[in-house]
């Protein structure tokens, strides 16, 4: 197995040997994958890159009031 040199550094970086801490690295990604895909995430988005569906209505009301605010504000400067 090749392993990118940039890789081994971060992979050994608690003092495993090289084979090992790629066996524990791909379990866990696996391991991941295979709980992102039972929770109906199959892509597993990162935490702060998901969408709050329970806010998208809220947000999209929040951000059309922003822009009439700002649309106001810049008509009363001319």
């Amino acid at each position: 197995m090749v392993v990118a040199s940039d890789l081994v550094q971060p992979l050994t970086a608690n003092g495993a040997e090289l084979p090992t801490a790629v066996d524990a690295a791909l379990r866990a990604y696996l391991d991941a994958q295979a709980k992102a895909l039972a929770a109906g995430e199959p892509e597993r988005i990162p935490f702060w890159l998901r969408r709050d569906v329970e806010r998208a209505g809220d947000l999209e009301d929040e951000l059309r009031d922003r822009v009439i605010q700002r649309r106001a504000a810049e008509e009363e400067a001319h």
